[in-house]
């Protein structure tokens, strides 16, 4: 397994001291979850972020409401679709297929 985040290096080499080989694989099984996790919170984050900034943008222009129903159409589907894909992705992993 490569270890990109130095914490992460850390604290396997750390558990490789202290723990059993069997509770190491555990351990990175956590690991995998907790980053997964994450990087759907920064997902999350993101999408929340460019859609207060749209907001902001389309209030202070002026933006007829057409405009700002295209515009939050645009970005709902946008994240409907990271959703979608993560619900096939759980779906087919449970089923062996990924």
């Amino acid at each position: 397994m490569i270890c990109y985040n130095p914490a992460n290096f850390l604290a396997l080499m750390f558990s490789a001291l202290v723990y059993k080989k069997q509770s190491i694989a555990m351990l990175v099984e956590h690991f995998e979850l907790i980053e997964a996790i994450g990087l759907n919170l920064f997902f999350l984050f993101i999408f929340g972020f460019i859609g207060l900034s749209m907001h902001d943008l389309m209030n202070k222009n002026d933006v007829p409401k057409m405009g700002k129903v295209v515009v939050y159409f645009v970005l709902f589907f946008g994240c409907f679709g990271f959703v979608v894909k993560g619900i096939i992705q759980f779906v087919w992993e449970n089923q062996g297929m990924g």
